[in-house]
């Protein structure tokens, strides 16, 4: 039975059935294989080294491109097996021919287009304003850099979510703030960005397994609390003992990571659905140790079993299709 089209009693029939026949050495030896290719993909297309921008729209992308004198704008978007489709999977380049000028390319169909600037650096967000009002109610800390990192407060929403979380051992805990204003936090050593790239063949399947099972936990806290996440990257995860979650800015995703119910639209539509399509990126990450180019070529290339199904799960395109985050731990339990 596909694990792509059930409900949520077959969920529970597919995870008591894991797939057992890959062992770790298995498992590293696929990662080891299909890796370069798709680190390559970054370097391989000047195209891609030359873009300024790029927003996600649906079944493609606009990018602005191009030099520091000149940059243009380009609207991509077309199925596998088109120009469109095969330029936004890192398959081909864009053509020189098509380079110096504002263009659409649609399938195999390729005009000029109008200009369109680029989206500004950051969104507009009411929290983006003076946070010093409640910064200042936090208790001042004696800044010790062995111990405490610190950064600038930039957002309410973030200083909101922090206190509502506090006392939670899965959650960066805010301290307080220095005389200065920036907000203080406990120092861990790495993220988990560090962790993935060290992990070891022999228990390599393991220990994705049980770094998974922790961020979905630290997930759940957060959903208990009505907060949705939306950047569930490697490097927003804390090496300790669970992993710990920070960056509760929760404004944004990584382009990689965003659902498709989210492309072309504002920040209205993020929700606990999508934080799990971001599971499963998150669990791309941490089995081929790398950021993909996008999210075309992340999805292209699934992971190996036994994560392959979980991955699927993750990132169906219809955020209803998706498991919910008790049923995406039992299938973890199950591997």
């Amino acid at each position: 039975m596909s694990i792509l089209s059930i409900d949520s009693i077959q969920f529970s029939k597919q995870v008591a059935r894991p797939d057992r026949s890959w062992t770790n050495a298995v498992f590293s030896e696929y990662v080891r294989r299909e890796r370069p290719a798709m680190v390559e993909k970054r370097v391989r297309f000047p195209f891609w080294l030359s873009i300024k921008n790029c927003v996600a729209i649906p079944g493609g992308c606009e990018f602005w491109h191009g030099s520091e004198e000149a940059t243009y704008y380009l609207k991509i978007f077309g199925p596998p097996g088109t120009i469109a489709g095969d330029i936004l999977r890192c398959e081909r380049d864009l053509p020189t021919e098509y380079s110096d000028v504002d263009r659409e390319i649609i399938g195999d169909i390729v005009r000029k287009t109008s200009r369109k600037e680029p989206p500004p650096d950051e969104d507009h967000d009411p929290d983006l304003e003076d946070c010093s009002e409640e910064v200042a109610k936090l208790p001042l800390i004696d800044c010790d850099p062995n111990i405490h990192f610190s950064k600038t407060p930039t957002y309410k929403q973030e200083i909101r979510n922090l206190l509502l979380l506090r006392g939670s051992p899965r959650i960066v805990q805010l301290l307080g703030r220095t005389k200065d204003g920036a907000l203080v936090f406990q120092k861990y050593r790495h993220d988990l960005s560090y962790t993935v790239s060290a992990n070891r063949d022999e228990r390599r399947v393991e220990n994705i397994k049980r770094w998974m099972i922790e961020v979905i936990d630290a997930v759940e806290v957060l959903h208990s609390h009505g907060i949705v996440h939306r950047d569930l990257v490697v490097r927003n995860i804390l090496e300790a003992e669970p992993l710990v979650i920070c960056d509760l800015q929760c404004l944004n995703a990584t382009g990689h990571c965003r659902a498709p119910e989210l492309d072309g639209i504002g920040q209205s539509m993020f929700s606990f659905a999508s934080d799990i399509f971001s599971l499963g990126t998150l669990l791309w990450e941490c089995c081929f140790y790398n950021y993909p180019t996008n999210r075309q070529v992340l999805l292209d290339n699934p992971p190996p079993p036994p994560f392959r199904d979980i991955f699927l799960a993750c990132t169906q395109e219809m955020s209803e299709d998706r498991p919910t985050l008790s049923q995406l731990r039992e299938m973890y339990v199950a591997v």
